[in-house]
């Protein structure tokens, strides 16, 4: 009897746990849009080259040492969807590294981007280019001498496409707290040492705030 009551208790506990999930979430999807707002974003990054190296090297993840930071101002488009138009401006990091075949000793580099973004979001879904230009000192791994050893030569403007996800986790009449997460593809490529061009790749995760500038009660 003890045992056929703490399972039904359970079970209780376990339906009203689900239910208050399922009511949470479909208030969340519920909201028609954002309203007009600006705000700013953090995020953690992981990197890796997406096309061919030298012989004896193979392409290695690496992991961003610190975070991408961006503010932005989001301008609805419909009345009935969360679909509008992001304009973002970011402090963006690329990272990706190499890895010898035969010693497995690795080395990393981490391209720095002053970027301007045009992102389009439709239900959740977003859609857009990174348009970056070198403001920033790279930071590259010396240890191994992976990338070569001739002077360093810098791209000065850098093409992205990204695409991810943006879910909204707290909603006030102040603003929204969004979590996101988004992958990217350097279009461009960057030559960076010898005849080698280098398409990172990365995937990243984290948070933005939307501050409500709308009259109309949201």
């Amino acid at each position: 009897m003890v045992i056929i009551y703490f399972y039904n208790n359970m079970k209780t506990k376990v339906l009203l746990l689900v239910s208050l999930l399922v009511l949470n979430t479909s208030s969340l999807l519920a909201f028609d849009n954002y309203p007009f707002s600006v705000g700013a974003s953090i995020a953690g990054k992981m990197g890796v080259n997406a096309s061919n190296v030298p012989n004896g090297i193979y392409n290695n993840l690496s992991f961003l040492k610190g975070v991408d930071l961006a503010a932005m101002v989001y301008l609805p488009m419909s009345d009935e969807s969360r679909t509008g138009m992001f304009v973002e401006v970011g402090y963006t990091n690329t990272p990706f590294g190499l890895k010898q075949r035969e010693t497995n000793f690795t080395s990393w580099m981490n391209q720095k981007w002053l970027t301007i973004s045009p992102i389009l979001l439709m239900s959740g879904v977003s859609v857009g280019l990174d348009f970056g230009f070198n403001a920033f000192d790279d930071v590259i791994d010396e240890d191994y001498l992976m990338f070569g050893n001739l002077p360093l030569a810098k791209d000065g403007f850098n093409v992205t496409l990204r695409a991810g996800y943006m879910y909204p986790v707290f909603t006030s009449s102040i603003g929204t707290l969004n979590f996101m997460f988004n992958a990217t593809y350097n279009i461009t490529g960057t030559t960076y040492r010898g005849d080698f061009t280098y398409n990172p790749a990365t995937f990243s995760l984290g948070l933005n705030y939307l501050f409500n500038l709308s009259i109309e009660e949201y």
